[in-house]
């Protein structure tokens, strides 16, 4: 564990602080002068383009998307019926005018992307904000499509608002540092950033140290030469894409939407609860009813390089892994490829899944009949357990495609990792890397020997979260944002918030949940899922989600301590028969539709 000053960080520094108010990075100036394809020598083409366009694509972006146009007015809001393949009956899409820079009106104006969901009936409470996490998941689509499923876990008496975060799906500006999203994935096709780190199996190998060390060289300089890309293409565009502007267009919004002195409502999942801890943080008096599920600790995702998050995000994935292998040999052959006989134990289906992947290390699988012909590797196969293990309900189909790869065909493994890239630019690196304070370049041997320790002594999946969450490379970011929120992070709510943590989530433990309720005292609650999975929608819970309803109905909170089953198996017996009620059976519809909406599953 780390010393209590890191966790603590903004609170100490807030007592150090004569103002008391919120801290901001001042001082951190960085220089401003710093269809995936089968054949890897067209990306030298594709780059090469992107650099001979960079002049058309600055008038681009300085000509609509940087500032939207005389024809908008800050302030402006439009809305119309929704016409997008998927949008649900009566849905609403549109969008609204902020400040490009809430600092600086001549900059310009943002347009944020919006859709609606209304509430029903003549109660109505209010607007709830949903986003998806990532950063770069698009959230619009979370009310244009799945509106009425969020209601139904939240509450018919608020609209859903999804939106589009600062650089995101149709919001403008958009982050586009490549000409296209295919010249994006020939960058790195076949390099460490997509085929992942090729770990060997002995950890304490100087020769396995050293050849990390080597891959850890490649990162740094795809990751300078992306970067170098974007400031020439998207020049100081890249300023405005970080949390704290996106914490300032909800309250923004929230009062286009309904007054000035509305309260914010918000639900946000992964990434989001970072976006949940800025908004009540900066706007403490202005919280209504605030929940965030599958949280990331907002205190190390602001001041700590994104090398060093590892030791401390992932203590519950390999908790999370051994649960996929155990469910695995309880149902045995029958339900689960992985498994071979009745009576083998969870830790025998493991073994043999990691002698496996200890194989690929030496000797990568051919795979010629993918949709991008390649070759399984070490690292391209953890990344696809990694993602199962973020799905328990896709544990069934990723152990059939796993088993396939352990047969010699690798074809699904290797489209399912493929299929997993929902990034089309670095429209995350414009978020984590203007929210995270500039730190002293590490160098590549101190990342490869954190890495290491965090392999031996916290999770297999360490380097694989690496290339899955491409949050690395901020040293070279070569933009300052108007803003950077540091804390302090214990501010007193003008109503508590509610904090949803799973006992085995891979991605975002439960200790992130505790630390944020230890944190924020009686301005918070923690309620815990049973469950493997990425936050609570990764297997329905019927207990959850009627306290998510109390909480958002009438500011109830669920007892302390409170910790809640869900009502689903990754591995449904055939013959098994749950009696549920209407509206429980609906609530588990609900539920699921929602987490298709946020995962895709």
């Amino acid at each position: 564990m780390t010393s209590p000053d890191y966790y603590n960080w903004g609170i100490y520094q807030r007592e150090k602080s004569r103002t008391g108010l919120a801290l901001y990075d001042s001082d951190a100036q960085l220089s401003n002068k710093s269809a995936r394809t089968k054949w890897f020598g067209r990306a030298a083409m594709l780059i090469g383009l992107c650099l001979a366009c960079s002049t058309l694509l600055k008038r681009h972006f300085y000509g609509f998307p940087g500032t939207p146009g005389a024809d908008y007015s800050v302030g402006d809001i439009k809305w119309w019926s929704c016409t997008e393949e998927g949008s649900a009956p009566g849905a609403e899409c549109g969008y609204a005018i902020v400040p490009l820079d809430y600092f600086n009106a001549s900059a310009g104006v943002a347009k944020i992307a919006l859709g609606r969901y209304k509430a029903k009936g003549a109660s109505r409470k209010g607007s709830v904000f949903l986003n998806p996490g990532g950063p770069g998941g698009a959230g619009k689509r979370l009310a244009s499509a799945a509106g009425a499923s969020f209601q139904r876990l939240i509450g018919e008496e608020y609209d859903m608002i999804g939106f589009d975060p600062r650089g995101i799906g149709e919001t403008e500006p958009r982050t586009q540092c490549f000409p296209s999203p295919g010249a994006h994935s020939a960058f790195i096709a076949n390099t460490v950033l997509e085929r992942g780190y090729d770990v060997g199996p002995n950890l304490t190998d100087p020769a396995n140290r050293n050849h990390l060390i080597q891959l850890q060289r490649d990162a740094d300089a795809l990751w300078q030469t992306q970067f170098e890309i974007c400031a020439e293409t998207m020049g100081d565009t890249l300023r405005y894409m970080g949390t704290s502007t996106v914490a300032r267009d909800i309250d923004f919004i929230t009062s286009l939407l309904d007054g000035e002195d509305a309260l914010i409502n918000y639900y946000g999942l992964s990434y989001g609860t970072v976006i949940g801890q800025y908004l009540v943080n900066m706007f403490p008096d202005r919280v209504g009813r605030v929940v965030i599920d599958g949280v990331v600790d907002a205190i190390a995702w602001a001041t700590l390089p994104s090398y060093k998050w590892e030791r401390y995000w992932q203590t519950s994935t390999d908790v999370a892994y051994e649960m996929f292998m155990n469910d695995c040999a309880k149902v045995g052959p029958s339900q689960c490829a992985l498994a071979k006989s009745d009576n083998e134990t969870g830790a025998d289906i493991l073994r043999r899944v990691e002698d496996f992947l200890e194989n690929l290390y030496y000797k990568p699988l051919a795979v010629p009949k993918a949709t991008v012909p390649s070759i399984l590797t070490n690292g391209r196969a953890r990344l696809f357990l990694l993602g199962a293990l973020e799905s328990p309900s896709s544990w069934p189909s990723v152990a059939q495609a796993f088993d396939q790869a352990m047969q010699g065909d690798g074809t699904a493994v290797l489209d399912g990792v493929r299929d997993a890239q929902y990034l089309s630019d670095l429209e995350r690196s414009a978020v984590s890397c203007n929210d995270n304070k500039p730190f002293p370049a590490p160098t590549p041997e101190e990342v490869i020997d954190e890495q290491l320790y965090v392999l031996q002594h916290v999770s297999r999946f360490g380097l694989a979260v690496v290339v899955s969450e491409p949050d690395a490379g901020c040293q070279f970011w070569p933009v300052t944002p108007p803003e950077r929120f540091l804390g302090p992070w214990n501010h007193t709510l003008r109503n508590p918030m509610l904090i949803i943590s799973n006992t085995a989530d891979p991605a975002t433990p439960i200790a992130n949940g505790k630390l944020v309720q230890e944190t924020l005292g009686n301005s918070s609650r923690l309620l815990v899922q049973d469950s493997p999975g990425h936050c609570s929608l990764a297997l329905p819970s019927i207990c959850t989600v009627k306290a998510m309803r109390a909480f958002f109905a009438d500011g109830t909170l669920p007892e302390e301590g409170t910790i809640c089953p869900v009502d689903a198996s990754p591995f449904p017996l055939h013959d098994a028969v749950y009696a549920y009620s209407e509206d429980d059976a609906e609530i588990i519809e609900s539920a699921r539709h929602a987490a298709k909406a946020v995962f895709g599953i």
